[in-house]
């Protein structure tokens, strides 16, 4: 599928703020968070751990209401889940008693629109990540990297139109996160799934992106927009490229600036 065959689409969010009542006190997760994200884009929330980034991202399905402000797709107000809506998780969260095909068909079971097409598709998914001789496999049978590629393929059978993803791929070595990253890049630009992605990885968040919002420490804010001007797909060299260097250090630069990454140098200097 092709970006034209599809309308992608878009998410608003509007002054979002939210908090928790705790048998303490009032945690305020959220501050007066706005943030775009156009039809087709792959942006990133990118952040420390405990940040608001999740609590972000559950706002955007539907999971749970905004306590200011409100979270809109394609300008209707999100009260629900949207039936065009894809979500990948930290875990792979696959049935260990089904097969890899029938984890991926699993979407379509809910659906009601398991047929030949939804079977075909899900295989056509499969290779796609290099799992096709892996079908009839089992969960236990796959190593955390492949468990990873079958949840993502399962989230993009039914072909949503939104893919939000929540640090999917924290769990896995480097090499592994490296392959699934190159092998997401060429899903999305082919499908033309607007993404919304969660990580704490600056490369990460750098290779894969168009857009970059860079959230401060708790109460979560937007601190900065970075732009990653560069074509899609991105192959693994990229990394070498002075852009994808350069991009690093700015985004890197910011969190410098909001005090969330520190030299040792200079913490020994200011002590």
């Amino acid at each position: 599928m092709t970006k034209s065959e599809q309308t992608p689409i878009a998410v608003t969010c509007e002054h979002v703020s939210k908090r928790y009542l705790t048998r303490s006190a009032e945690v305020t997760a959220l501050n007066d968070v706005s943030v775009t994200v156009r039809p087709g884009e792959f942006v990133s929330l990118l952040g420390p751990s405990g940040c608001g980034k999740t609590t972000l991202l559950r706002l955007i399905t539907g999971l749970e209401q905004p306590s200011d402000g409100d979270v809109r797709i394609d300008e209707q107000e999100v009260r629900d889940a949207h039936p065009d809506l894809g979500v990948v998780f930290q875990t792979d969260l696959l049935m260990p008693w089904r097969t890899v095909l029938d984890n991926v068909l699993l979407q379509a079971e809910v659906r009601g629109q398991k047929n030949p097409a939804s079977i075909q598709r899900a295989k056509d998914l499969l290779a796609q990540v290099g799992l096709q001789d892996f079908v009839t496999s089992y969960p236990h049978e796959l190593s955390g990297g492949m468990k990873q590629r079958v949840g993502i393929c399962r989230a993009l059978l039914h072909k949503p139109r939104l893919l939000l993803m929540d640090e999917p791929f924290a769990a896995l070595d480097a090499m592994t996160r490296d392959q699934i990253s190159v092998e997401l890049s060429e899903l999305a630009s082919h499908a033309g799934t607007t993404i919304v992605f969660v990580t704490h990885s600056i490369p990460e968040a750098v290779f894969l992106s168009d857009r970059i919002y860079v959230m401060s420490a708790r109460p979560g804010r937007i601190a900065a927009e970075v732009v990653v001007d560069q074509p899609q797909p991105r192959q693994l060299h990229y990394r070498q490229n002075s852009a994808f260097i350069s991009k690093v250090a700015e985004v890197t630069a910011i969190f410098e600036s909001l005090g969330v990454l520190r030299d040792n140098q200079q913490q020994s200097v200011e002590a």
